[in-house]
């Protein structure tokens, strides 16, 4: 695998130390799964998908930095191909993009992107070759070419005024999994092997008595994924609701999905916690536990984390709240197991893709917290036209929209709520598909902003 083109000491021991992950993960899993043995559980060793492939990226340098680009399948790509290796000088245009204006003319297929995100290459009218380093608005139609899949040093690598750029074609080993979502049964396999639901229930800001009614309410409904946090303070809640869909026969623990998570403060007592989310969720095991969000101490948590799967506490493990490669990176080398999720701010007007398809490298699935924008903000989206129009072909709440197209773009997603007719309608977005036109449309809504900053 190849990170951005920093080629700092440290960055080259977590290159390292990332690669070494891939050859224990498998072992790691399938020893903590033995551990915690449930005969109706896929073994995780025979479950586990190849997780090496190749993939032809054309690779762009500016300095002494190098990134990598995924490249559309179009006439233009074929085209631009056969012109590599390359070297062009590009010029600087409005403090957000280079360009270069190609001898020859490519084939084009230009379309109005309406938003353009940091690290979209495209061609311009049929010979203008454009790397854009910002994010904005544009009314303008272009060629998609690919995207730049780390962006975090790209605006510092092209510099001010014009830049010399390379531009050549790399077959890259790439580690992936079967993240395939399965609308049939509604589940994704992680990369440890276990199945995890599409949809699911977030319990932010319940307190434990609505929390409870809550899950159960939701179990009922048919959710089998629920989400909650020791800094949410609803852990007992949430394991009483569970309990109560069990003991009415309902469910068995083995049907639902339980997510946690753990403060980067609770480092010097990570390990510990876990113990204490078992004994106030009430249950053996726990499916998913995750760093709740970057910060001083998270890389111990993590150790914490994997020492967790080992002992059989924890299913599978993740991050929460990390947007970046380069900070994926940095806490997942202070363990030996790749993070199965890393859940996140994802919504409409904020995609990520470049981190969704980062992960999906290591097999790691994205989940979406604030599906609709959140507090505050959900009107944005709810009155959105485009999402509102696309409601109305498919005679369906925007709501219904918004998560069916989470799943549909590949995100797991946790909408939020105590209102029982809320909970029942989030649910009921199996029934309806939105056709490629109006993913098309959905993408575009992309800003490149998010709401919140934790």
């Amino acid at each position: 695998m190849l990170l951005s083109g920093c080629n700092s000491q440290s960055e080259g021991k977590n290159k390292e130390v990332i690669e070494r992950q891939h050859e224990l993960m498998s072992s790691s899993y399938s020893s903590s799964a033995e551990s915690a043995a449930d005969p109706e559980k896929t073994d995780p060793s025979s479950a586990a998908p190849e997780m090496i492939e190749s993939e032809t990226v054309m690779e762009l340098s500016a300095g002494n930095k190098t990134f990598q680009v995924s490249l559309e399948e179009n006439e233009t790509v074929s085209a631009l191909k056969k012109l590599l290796p390359a070297q062009l000088e590009m010029s600087e245009l409005n403090g957000n993009e280079k360009y270069h204006y190609l001898d020859s003319s490519l084939p084009s297929i230009p379309v109005k992107v309406g938003n353009i995100n940091k690290g979209d290459v495209m061609l311009y009218q049929d010979n203008c070759l454009v790397i854009f380093y910002k994010s904005f608005s544009s009314s303008y139609s272009y060629t998609k070419i690919g995207h730049i899949k780390d962006t975090s040093e790209l605006e510092q690598a092209l510099g001010e005024g014009s830049v010399k750029v390379g531009f050549s074609l790399k077959t890259v080993k790439v580690q992936s999994a079967n993240n395939k979502f399965d609308f049939a049964k509604k589940t994704v396999t992680l990369n440890s092997g276990y199945e995890m639901p599409l949809l699911g229930l977030g319990t932010w800001t319940l307190d434990d008595a609505t929390a409870e009614n809550s899950v159960y309410t939701a179990i009922k409904d048919g959710y089998r994924l629920i989400d909650t946090a020791q800094y949410y303070g609803n852990e007992k809640g949430v394991g009483s609701g569970l309990k109560k869909a069990i003991f009415e026969g309902i469910v068995k623990r083995e049907d639902v999905f339980i997510t946690t998570k753990v403060m980067p403060s609770n480092y010097d007592r990570a390990y510990k916690s876990i113990d204490e989310s078992l004994e106030k969720l009430g249950v053996e095991y726990i499916d998913l536990m995750l760093i709740h969000q970057s910060g001083k101490g998270d890389e111990e948590v993590y150790k914490a984390l994997c020492k967790g799967v080992k002992d059989g506490k924890l299913r599978s493990i993740g991050i929460s709240n990390y947007y970046t490669p380069k900070e994926f990176d940095r806490v997942v080398s202070a363990g030996d197991i790749m993070p199965a999720v890393v859940q996140n701010e994802n919504h409409p007007f904020y995609q990520n893709a470049e981190l969704r398809e980062y992960a999906a490298r290591y097999g790691t699935v994205v989940e979406s917290w604030y599906p609709f924008g959140g507090r505050g903000h959900t009107q944005d989206l709810f009155g959105d036209q485009t999402i509102k129009d696309i409601a109305k072909a498919h005679n369906k709440t925007p709501a219904q929209v918004i998560l069916r197209w989470h799943l549909q773009a590949g995100y797991v997603t946790i909408p939020g709520s105590k209102d029982p007719d809320h909970i029942l309608e989030n649910y009921n977005i199996f029934d309806f598909e939105l056709s490629g036109e109006e993913m098309k449309k959905m993408l575009e809504l992309n800003t490149g902003k998010r709401y919140e900053n934790w």
